[in-house]
């Protein structure tokens, strides 16, 4: 069963958090949709983070006193990108199926980082500096990252305090809920400018060539079943 999470404190500005720097000159995959750039960031125009289906684990939030802070998921590699994008909606249960006709609509893109980010990773040793009002132990990896969409609510209050209290940071790090290897990563749009992400390789469709393959045996590895109807 997944855990709940509470709702995140008010953290104080200017707090001294351990944070992670991720190199310029990295390469990073993002899984999306087309219409957009895949070094676009999503404005969250006119979403409420109080509304769970209103956005994902880590947006929207509003600023201090902006609107919405714009937002993009990535990972540091296809596997990661591909269980928090494609499959993120996939059940912990035994045997999942995915519908191959879902993958119409994604690609993946590389990015490369033009300049050094600072990230905080959301793993149990950085995460135990954060205190929980009301009990003893610190927020933990597993309230945050294998919560269910209901919980998004609270999640989205944790990206916002950090953001809040680290005047600095570029966005968050962790591990995907699915399993697999590598780290997944949201970054914050007010943190950026332009030419911060650079487009590295054209978009790739995942719902047939090679795409799919990879798409298909990353899957295999998560014991996700892509079926045709």
């Amino acid at each position: 069963m997944s855990s709940s999470c509470p709702i995140a404190p008010s953290l104080a500005l200017g707090l001294s958090l351990k944070t992670t720097p991720l190199k310029k000159g990295t390469l990073l995959v993002r899984c999306h949709k087309g219409g957009h750039p895949a070094n676009s960031f999503n404005p969250n125009t006119g979403k409420h983070i109080f509304i769970p289906e209103e956005g994902a684990r880590f947006n929207p939030f509003p600023g201090a006193p902006a609107a919405n802070i714009s937002t993009l998921y990535a990972a540091d590699l296809l596997e990661a990108a591909a269980l928090e994008s494609i499959f993120h909606d996939v059940e912990h249960i035994p045997s999942p199926t995915y519908p191959r006709s879902r993958l119409a609509e994604w690609s993946y893109s590389e990015l490369e980082l033009t300049r050094d980010l600072v990230l905080f990773e959301l793993v149990n040793p950085k995460l135990r500096q954060l205190s929980v009002p009301g009990r003893a132990h610190s927020i933990e990896e597993t309230e945050l990252i294998h919560t269910p969409p209901s919980e998004y609510p609270h999640t989205r209050t944790w990206a916002q305090s950090l953001h809040a209290a680290i005047t600095t940071l570029d966005g968050l790090a962790w591990r995907p809920r699915l399993g697999g290897t590598g780290t997944s990563y949201v970054f914050f749009g007010d943190r950026f400018k332009g030419g911060d992400l650079r487009l590295h390789s054209a978009a790739i469709p995942v719902a047939s060539g090679a795409g799919f393959a990879k798409i298909f045996e990353i899957a295999r590895r998560a014991s996700i079943t892509i079926v045709t109807p």
